[in-house]
């Protein structure tokens, strides 16, 4: 009987090009797997290009992940016939506020070995460095972009906060940044304390934690256009 291959989650850069930011551990096995299954083809043929695989790109076999779970199932059962099937989304950890937490699902209920390996998480890394409450978090996602619900919602993630002491994460599209800065002084309280986490691992890195009375007397016009993890506190 032919043994069973793995489900590997690799980590991406954060930053394009970042591969110093992966572990040792993480290209090793990279580099022997030849199955892949990607959130973008063209981004993830690029990445693993930039890690020097011994293999050439266009002899990988890779996948575009897509909605139709027959076609996705298909080619995860490359794992059933012996193969290592690699995922990786655009940036960070699969599965983490990216796709993949349905192969992994999969992975469980067909008895295949699911292999996660370490890398950079903004999410998590945002949460390091906000001095905020790290044993007791939520991650919201994205919030609305209606002012009137988005206002609604961040009242309920701080009252929460209040109630529990729970750190309350979300993130924004960069070109929303202001809006979602000005929402946030506009209903949140002067006592609480909001972290804007900008570029995270990049050479621009803005990591800034203070009460909403704080950011009231500050300029963030640059978080313009930049990536931003948010937390509440």
């Amino acid at each position: 009987m032919i043994p069973k291959g793995k489900i590997i989650l690799f980590p991406c850069p954060i930053v394009e090009g970042k591969t110093e930011s992966l572990s040792a551990e993480s290209i090793r096995f990279l580099h022997q797997t030849t199955f892949f299954m990607v959130e973008k083809a063209k981004t993830a043929r690029h990445f693993i290009k930039s890690t020097k695989h011994p293999v050439p790109i266009p002899q990988l076999i890779i996948h575009e992940i897509t909605e139709n779970k027959k076609e996705d199932e298909s080619f995860l059962a490359h794992t059933l016939n012996g193969e290592d099937v690699g995922v990786i989304s655009e940036a960070g950890c699969p599965g983490i506020a990216d796709p993949g937490s349905e192969i992994v699902d999969w992975a469980h209920r067909n008895g295949v070995k699911v292999m996660p390996l370490v890398g950079p998480s903004s999410i998590f890394m945002a949460l390091m460095a906000s001095g905020l409450n790290g044993q007791n978090f939520a991650f919201n996602g994205y919030l609305s972009n209606k002012k009137p619900l988005l206002i609604q919602e961040l009242k309920a993630l701080e009252l929460k906060n209040q109630k529990s002491g729970q750190t309350q994460i979300f993130m924004e599209t960069p070109y929303r940044n202001i809006f979602m800065i000005e929402s946030c002084i506009e209903s949140l309280q002067n006592h609480t304390r909001l972290c804007i986490a900008c570029d995270i691992n990049g050479e621009t890195e803005d990591i800034r934690q203070k009460t909403i009375k704080e950011w009231k007397k500050e300029k963030f016009d640059h978080f313009h256009k930049r990536p931003c993890i948010y937390l509440i506190g």
